[in-house]
């Protein structure tokens, strides 16, 4: 059993589904996902109903809550206003239905998301923690939209966090991971493709032995 990580999707259907071959995911394996699983790309719908179905055939996929994803939820209650730039900022509708209300399959998905997941050696988060406050697991803000880490990595009693939300460079993802740094962020940015240099590939490591497979985006 391997306990797989991939950083954030945004969309990125094809990309996700070339990584996975790439990785030969089984059931026996356990694949954590960071959050924003949804937004910038064109298939947010598609990424989330393969989940839904690859769970349903028995695949132990553990998706987390990303900033994307609390977005969304945070737009439930508003209004027809701020759907509409939602659906124009992120050129995507297919998260709604045909009165333009995001669909409740999705808000369900959403709201069943969990801030974290801890494991015997590993911490998984889409963002960040806050290793200054007694309990590490509170500011769940934090956790979803902090660009840094705050605090001091001896509050993680020896886990390593494994965390997306900030894009960088594909040989500062290897370097962390190479070292066995403490706090290793994949997110490379797969929704930029080619148009940045060192970026554009979607990260995936094994927490536990910390091999590390990509894929370029092939979404574009």
């Amino acid at each position: 059993m391997r306990n797989l990580v991939i950083g954030d999707i945004h969309a990125c259907f094809k990309t996700f589904k070339k990584l996975l071959e790439k990785v030969e995911l089984s059931k026996n394996d356990k694949l954590y996902i960071l959050g924003d699983l949804i937004n910038r790309g064109k298939r947010s719908k598609d990424v989330i109903d393969f989940i839904i179905k690859k769970q349903e055939e028995g695949y132990k996929i553990f998706p987390i809550r990303g900033n994307h994803e609390q977005m969304v939820l945070n737009l439930i209650n508003e209004s027809r206003f701020l759907i509409e730039k939602y659906t124009l900022y992120y050129k995507s509708s297919d998260l709604l239905n045909s009165r333009g209300k995001f669909k409740k399959k999705y808000i369900d998905f959403f709201n069943d998301l969990p801030f974290y997941i801890e494991t015997y050696n590993s911490i998984f988060v889409h963002a960040a923690l806050d290793l200054t406050r007694d309990n590490i697991f509170d500011n769940k803000d934090f956790m979803l939209y902090s660009r840094h880490q705050r605090g001091k990595t001896k509050r993680l009693n020896g886990k390593k966090l494994i965390h997306g939300h900030v894009p960088e460079p594909l040989d500062e993802i290897k370097n962390n991971v190479n070292n066995k740094s403490q706090i290793i962020g994949i997110d490379n940015g797969c929704i930029f493709g080619s148009k940045r240099k060192s970026y554009g590939k979607l990260v995936c490591i094994d927490a536990d032995n910390l091999d590390i497979f990509t894929q370029k985006n092939v979404d574009e």
